[in-house]
């Protein structure tokens, strides 16, 4: 397995922000370099996350998405630290609103079947259409062994990423 290497700023969701947000971290490698390892990289929107998509969909592109996760503030999940949790499903979803035309966004689909979408929690009965962008490969319906493996693993290193810079941030600033 490649090294992880954070090539982006440390994922802090600090930086003024007050309200809780949650963020998409990507896991990147470099297929030209492979001895580069991989970077991860920020993304603070569905429509952010569909524009590295199409970045490293191109024909020139020499870079391969080699996990997705959401990373979940405190008040977001319900503890006292964040979470990082892989996307098992990315759509593009309409949901019941007071207005009859619905709301019209993009959520995350996560491996515990919990659904998101840009800082909020969605309860699956809100969802009245969901149309999928990118889904985790599943050979024949059954989950990889290895590429789930891989997932925890990612989830496990991001979410001590995220509490490490996170809790040393609210100590400086206590």
């Amino acid at each position: 397995m490649s090294a992880l290497q954070n090539t982006a700023r440390h994922p802090s969701a600090t930086g003024g922000e007050h309200n809780p947000s949650t963020i998409v971290l990507v896991a990147v490698a470099n297929v030209a370099q492979p001895e580069e390892g991989v970077g991860i990289v920020k993304r603070f929107s569905g429509q952010d996350l569909i524009d590295l998509f199409h970045e490293v969909d191109r024909p020139d592109s020499n870079k391969a998405i080699v996990g997705v996760q959401l990373a979940i503030p405190p008040e977001l999940n319900g503890t006292s630290r964040w979470i990082a949790e892989a996307i098992v499903d990315i759509a593009r979803v309409r949901l019941f609103s007071a207005d009859a035309q619905g709301v019209d966004t993009y959520a995350y689909r996560l491996a515990t079947n919990a659904v998101y979408r840009d800082s909020v929690k969605v309860e699956p009965s809100d969802i009245f259409e969901w149309r999928s962008l990118y889904e985790l490969s599943r050979a024949n319906g059954v989950d990889d062994l290895e590429l789930a493996a891989h997932q925890t693993w990612l989830s496990t290193v991001i979410t001590r990423m995220l509490n490490a810079v996170n809790l040393s941030v609210e100590a400086t600033e206590s």
